[in-house]
C-alpha cells in the first residue's frame, strides 16, 4: 500500500505539471490529530483536541478543520440551514426545560458545532502560506513567508503510522519543534505551517510539549480543494504578528469588548482571561 501510495504520488505529479488549471485538485489527503495543553498555571491543566485535514495537490496544499467545513456548508445551504434551525430549536428547547446549560455539547456530539476556522492554503512556487483565522465576527488573511522554517536533521528515527520516519528540528516564530518525516512520501508538506522536509511530516511535538500534531491517515485521492465559507464582507488583510496581537489582546480583555460591542448592555463579570497559555508562535511578544 505504502508503495502504492509514493507511485501515485509520483505519477499525478507528472500529470499536474501538464495542466495548471488542476492546481486546486488534490491527489493526496492525510488526516492529523491536532493537539494543545491548556490552563498551564492554573492547576486544572487539559488536553484540547482538533482533527484536520491536509489535502495535497501539485505545488499546493490546503490545511483545514473538517468538521467546520460540514458546518459551514449546512449553513449556506437552504435546506441544511433549515435542518440545523430545526435541531438547534430542539436542543435549546430541551437544554432550558432541565437547565442543563449543556446546549453547545449537544450541538457537538451531533456534528453540528464548528471547531477551528484556522486554514492555511500554501503556494510552494510562491514560497507563501497564506492563513485564515478569525477573531470574532471578523476574518483575517495573512501571509507566512515558508523561508521563516530552516531545519536541521538529526540522527534518530520513528515508525509512525507504519511509515520509518526521520527526525528533524526547527526554531520557529517563538517555539523549538522537533519533527518525524517519511521519505517514502515524497512530498515536502505538512501540518499547519510545517513543511519543507523531504517528505510527508507524520508527527510534530514543541520542545515544551504543550502543542503537537499526528497523522492518523492517510489516502490517496482525486479531490478538490474544501475550502470553508468565508464572510469577504468581514475580510480584513493583516499581518500575521499584528493578527496574533489583536487575538491576544481579544481573548485578555473579553469581558471588556464583549461590553463594547453591546454598547454597554451586556457586562460579563470575571470574563477576562486569566491563565497562562499562549499561542503556537509566540514572537508576536517582541
Amino acid at each position: 500500500m505504502k508503495r502504492f501510495i509514493t507511485a501515485v504520488i509520483l505519477f499525478t505529479t507528472i500529470c499536474h505539471m501538464i495542466s495548471a488549471e488542476e492546481r486546486h485538485e488534490a491527489f493526496l489527503k492525510a488526516q492529523y490529530e491536532q493537539w494543545s495543553i491548556l490552563g498551564s498555571g492554573t492547576g486544572k491543566e487539559y488536553t484540547k483536541t482538533d482533527k484536520f485535514i491536509l489535502q495535497i495537490g501539485e505545488g499546493t496544499s490546503y490545511y483545514y478543520d473538517p468538521q467546520t467545513y460540514y458546518v459551514d456548508s449546512l449553513m449556506n445551504d437552504p435546506v441544511g440551514r433549515g435542518i440545523y434551525d430545526e435541531t438547534f430549536s430542539k436542543l435549546l428547547k430541551e437544554s432550558l426545560a432541565d437547565n442543563s446549560g449543556n446546549l453547545f455539547q449537544k450541538l457537538d456530539e451531533l456534528g453540528l458545532s464548528g471547531k477551528s476556522r484556522y486554514r492555511a492554503i500554501k503556494d510552494f512556487p510562491e514560497s507563501k502560506i497564506t492563513v485564515y483565522d478569525w477573531i470574532s465576527p471578523d476574518f483575517y488573511e495573512y501571509n507566512v513567508d515558508m523561508s521563516d522554517l530552516n531545519w536541521e536533521l538529526a540522527d534518530s528515527t520513528m515508525t509512525v503510522l507504519g511509515y520509518e520516519c526521520n527526525m528533524a528540528t526547527a526554531d520557529y516564530h517563538g517555539r523549538k519543534w522537533k519533527a518525524w518525516f517519511a521519505p517514502e512520501v515524497p512530498v515536502q508538506d505538512g501540518p499547519w505551517q510545517l513543511c519543507g522536509l523531504p517528505g510527508l511530516i507524520m508527527k510534530a511535538v514543541t520542545d515544551d510539549g504543550l502543542f503537537g500534531f499526528e497523522i492518523t491517515g492517510l489516502e490517496t485521492c482525486n479531490e478538490m480543494f474544501k475550502q470553508t465559507y468565508i464572510n469577504k464582507d468581514k475580510l480584513f488583510k493583516s499581518k500575521r504578528k499584528s493578527y496574533l496581537k489583536m487575538k491576544d489582546y481579544g481573548r485578555r480583555n473579553r469581558g471588556a469588548m464583549i461590553s463594547a460591542m453591546t454598547n454597554g448592555k451586556v457586562n460579563p463579570k470575571n470574563a477576562d482571561y486569566k491563565g497562562n497559555d499562549d499561542f503556537m508562535e509566540t514572537d508576536y511578544h517582541e
